[in-house]
């Protein structure tokens, strides 16, 4: 075939745009027939998902990851446990977040307190295999599965906060411990479901924070787009802004209370649970028995010298 002026036409397929058009295609198609696996081999952390049994007000979960690491890594003791909560024990829901990197790289969880004291805590994550480390751009590519990890506190928040030396922050979340129960079931609901059919991670659109916000009563108005969803670093600023933390009190003076300071105790105290809620006892003394110790007390922020 010719053009008018005599010259001739290449095939589409030689022209020089065609593999600009052809990598898109490619990697449409190789995502498309990606599915999620619930078989192993699994990184040691994890092996094993947490799931949930409900037998009227009683819930039962099972899976509970307690282990303990060398240099935030090596895992030196493991131990999963099954425990059995009444739903109506529940008191209050707390949001956390770990700064791992720099410009709002961070990986946000909950923890649950229930009324005699004990706390479980909750992680979504990108399912890793031996010997893989997770990558933000290779989570956009349907590369890693979900998985719902329950801890202890000493475990997940203990490992970040006073082993791999991140800046983890905890904020009590403001709602009814009905609404705390209703919360939490729907997101053990969800880990359940994982069982019989697995899904992928997103690093944007399925992540440690969407599935966690989901459920929240102003989720409607939040738009993945936000800077403060897409850098979750920044996620207390939304919290705070849509009052599911605490939003009356200045936020940078919020934000100090949830720094937990891994130098005044120690991973193994009997106590962390309390201690790393030391900050809110002063401004919330009715959702925690939280115990600070004289180091803690001291270093506690004034509001008047909060920024």
């Amino acid at each position: 075939m010719a053009r008018p002026d005599g010259a001739a036409v290449k095939p589409w397929y030689k022209r020089r745009w065609t593999p600009l058009l052809l990598v898109p295609v490619c990697l449409a198609l190789y995502l498309a027939i990606q599915t999620p696996s619930n078989e192993g081999p699994w990184r040691e952390d994890h092996e094993r998902s947490a799931f949930a049994e409900l037998s009227g007000r009683s819930l039962t979960v099972h899976n509970i990851r307690n282990f303990r690491y060398e240099d935030g890594q090596k895992i030196t003791s493991r131990e999963y446990l099954s425990k059995t909560w009444q739903l109506d024990d529940i008191e209050h829901t707390w949001f956390g977040l770990s700064h791992f990197g720099p410009f709002g790289l961070a990986h946000s969880f909950i923890s649950i307190e229930f009324r005699d004291g004990e706390h479980l805590a909750l992680s979504i994550e990108a399912r890793l295999r031996p010997g893989q480390i997770y990558n933000p751009i290779a989570g956009l590519f349907r590369l890693y599965p979900k998985i719902y990890i329950a801890a202890t506190e000493q475990d997940i928040i203990g490992v970040r906060s006073h082993q791999r030396g991140e800046t983890v922050l905890l904020y009590p979340v403001d709602e009814t411990p009905e609404a705390s129960a209703e919360y939490f079931l729907a997101l053990l609901n969800d880990a359940n479901a994982l069982q019989d059919e697995p899904e992928f991670y997103n690093t944007v659109l399925d992540n440690c924070l969407t599935n966690l916000l989901k459920y929240a009563a102003d989720f409607a108005e939040i738009s993945v787009t936000d800077f403060r969803v897409l850098l979750p670093g920044h996620t207390d600023r939304l919290t705070y802004a849509f009052g599911i933390t605490p939003a009356d009190i200045p936020f940078e003076w919020a934000r100090r209370l949830a720094r937990i300071d891994p130098t005044l105790f120690s991973i193994d105290d009997p106590d962390f649970s309390a201690k790393i809620r030391c900050g809110w006892h002063r401004v919330r003394p009715h959702i925690s028995d939280a115990i600070c110790g004289p180091k803690q007390a001291a270093a506690l922020p004034d509001r008047a010298t909060a920024p």
